[in-house]
């Protein structure tokens, strides 16, 4: 029962007692006043009657007339005349019941007054005795009004108090709605805080959570700044800002197994001639100065866009990854013409060329195929003088334009999603006790006796803005899932969900018409697009706690520094990334930062799990760092 259920029962029991003590008292007061009058008018009677009767002579037939005549009047419950002997002589009474009043109360509130007694004179000598008690109706009729009206007036006095109490209760119990929203926030891992109430027990609660809160902000922040500095100092040169070789890699090997719309995308590498030249001419200040400005202005192109990463492969060759782009030639040029540009403000315009290559890079791909046919490309433009770009073009497929193959895919992926050709494949995410967490579901598409995966025909969904759609139909696929086979089941999400305004309300009333299945579904949303759309991931996620559902946030690890920002969100998990997964058993800098970055994700109640692992020892080393789950290739569920 709620605190103002119990609150308002309290005011009316409260005024019910007091109401039943001072109607009683009312009640009982009244009735002794209405004894004493009675009492005092039989005795009043009786002896104005005994004087009439005495002053007649005492005649026995006058006496009976008499007698019988007052007694016909109606208001006397008894009238009785004795001789000297005491033998009754003369003796009316009225036995019917009592009336006026119900029999419950006359039973509860009986009127017992005196009855008159006077003697009867025949000149000298007593002739008898006269016993007179008037009728008790009409007390009783008046006692009973009076205790109805009387309770009326309470009634009503009661009713009135009861709406000014309910109405100072609402008002002191006001700040208790954002008291339980606050505590159920906690409970849902979302640490927010609320005004201090006026009450002074309130403001102290309120108080303690809105520490609680504060506290846990100020940990994930601090975590969240910590990790990105580990970050920095594992990937980043410290000349440029830009990601060392080895990370980049990694990152590009992540990108080229992924399952998802980062799988297609473009390559740039331009290299920057004489550098060798220009150290040992202008010295290593003046030239780290011009390659730092380089980095900055490369990091701002990845800024643009969430999921971009660029790089300083060696001293002079600069790589920048661009996931989802399809026009690598006009991504080449930009990339030689912002180096160019800050060559240019520095000086050394004439004294250094900066050839580059690009080439689009798809789901299957192997990294040093990649590589060599980018190497092959800038050799090629490094024959040329200036700024030439060479599109490395893959020598096994055949060159289509750009606006064909759109033309093909919109085709097959409209055709694929009104027929509802998609289906989920399931991957075990097991806990450190070999445990199934959940099957992660990934999106195929069987076309044409040919299985595609997600990773080839999901850009293409991107592109054509199909991705709501395609997420509606891997929701209703994932919850049908649930319910045949009963185990919790994972969905990636695309950018649709935290951008289209009515996917969460659409989403919500999936979840109400299969409850049971709700609390079982895992719902995830890349970290590059939750943390661009944050208030619209913030909503969603919302929405799905309601139903019981979890929300995670997929390849984490290339946003560490905006972690502080989940304080809020009630995130149920996190996956890492396989760029930072990938040889981890031998990576020393990358255990610190997973190892940092799972005691951060526990301290809130967040779970924490590797994507993309390879092997039993990538397993085993990810465990012991605190892993919560591992999935990938190399994870396999036991019979």
């Amino acid at each position: 029962m709620s605190l103002f259920k119990q609150l308002w029962l309290a005011i009316l029991l409260l005024l019910t007692v007091v109401f039943a003590f001072s109607l009683a008292v009312s009640t009982l007061s009244a009735r002794a006043y209405l004894e004493k009058q009675l009492s005092i008018k039989n005795s009043d009677n009786a002896a104005a009657l005994a004087l009439s009767l005495s002053q007649q002579g005492a005649d026995d037939v006058l006496l009976e007339l008499t007698l019988a005549a007052q007694f016909d009047t109606g208001y006397y419950q008894l009238i009785e005349l004795t001789d000297p002997a005491g033998n009754s002589s003369i003796r009316r009474e009225d036995t019917a019941a009592v009336s006026g009043a119900p029999q419950w109360f006359i039973r509860l509130f009986p009127i017992e007054a005196e009855p008159g007694v006077a003697s009867l004179q025949a000149g000298w000598q007593q002739a008898g005795t006269l016993t007179l008690q008037s009728h008790s109706r009409y007390a009783y009729r008046e006692l009973w009004r009076g205790s109805s009206r009387l309770a009326a007036v309470f009634l009503a006095g009661a009713l009135i108090a009861g709406l000014i109490s309910r109405a100072v209760v609402q008002r002191v119990l006001a700040p208790l709605n954002s008291v339980v929203e606050q505590s159920r926030a906690l409970r849902e891992r979302r640490f927010i805080s609320i005004p201090e109430p006026a009450t002074a027990e309130f403001k102290q609660l309120v108080s303690t959570m809105n520490n609680t809160s504060e506290h846990i902000q100020k940990v994930l922040s601090l975590g969240a700044q910590r990790l990105d500095r580990l970050q920095r100092e594992a990937e980043l040169d410290r000349v440029t800002g830009l990601r060392n070789r080895d990370p980049f890699l990694r990152v590009l090997d992540s990108m080229l197994q992924s399952d998802d719309v980062n799988a297609t995308g473009a390559l740039v590498l331009v290299r920057m001639t004489s550098l060798i030249e220009l150290n040992e001419t202008y010295g290593r200040k003046v030239i780290d100065s011009l390659l730092h400005d380089i980095g900055s202005a490369l990091n701002l192109i990845v800024e643009e866009h969430s999921g971009w990463t660029a790089c300083r492969l060696n001293g002079s060759d600069f790589a920048l990854l661009a996931p989802r782009e399809v026009d690598e030639n006009a991504l080449g040029m930009r990339v030689q013409h912002e180096i160019a540009n800050v060559v240019d403000l520095h000086g050394f315009t004439e004294e250094c060329a900066l050839p580059g290559a690009a080439l689009i890079y798809r789901e299957g791909d192997r990294q040093s195929e990649l590589l060599t046919r980018l190497d092959g490309a800038l050799r090629t433009a490094h024959t040329e003088q200036g700024y030439t770009l060479s599109i490395a073009h893959p020598g096994n497929i055949p060159v289509t334009t750009a606006r064909e193959e759109m033309q093909d895919w919109k085709r097959i992926l409209r055709q694929a999603i009104d027929e509802e050709r998609f289906y989920l494949e399931p991957f075990p995410v097991l806990d450190s006790d070999g445990e199934l967490m959940h099957q992660e579901a990934f999106a195929r598409l069987d076309w044409r006796d040919e299985t595609m995966r997600a990773g080839r025909f999901l850009p293409w969904i991107n592109r054509l803005q199909l991705s709501a759609e395609l997420d509606r139909q891997l929701v209703q696929l994932a919850l049908l899932t649930v319910e045949t086979k009963a185990r919790p089941v994972a969905v990636n999400l695309t950018v649709a969900a935290v951008v289209e305004d009515d996917f969460p309300d659409w989403l919500e009333r999936q979840l109400m018409q299969h409850s049971e299945a709700a609390g079982r579904l895992w719902l995830e949303v890349p970290e590059a697009m939750a943390f661009r759309h944050f208030d619209n991931f913030r909503q969603l996620c919302l929405h799905c706690k309601r139903h019981g559902t979890r929300v995670g946030i997929e390849h984490v690890g290339h946003q560490l520094a905006q972690l502080g920002r989940l304080h809020d969100v009630g995130l149920d998990y996190m996956k890492v990334d396989a760029a930072f997964v990938r040889d981890i058993d031998k990576n020393p800098m990358n255990q610190t930062l997973l190892a940092t970055l799972c005691t951060l994700g526990h301290s809130v109640g967040v779970k924490v799990i590797a994507e993309g692992v390879a092997n039993a020892e990538e397993t085993r080393a990810l465990l012991r760092l605190g892993f919560d789950g591992v999935t990938g290739t190399g994870v396999t569920q036991g019979p």
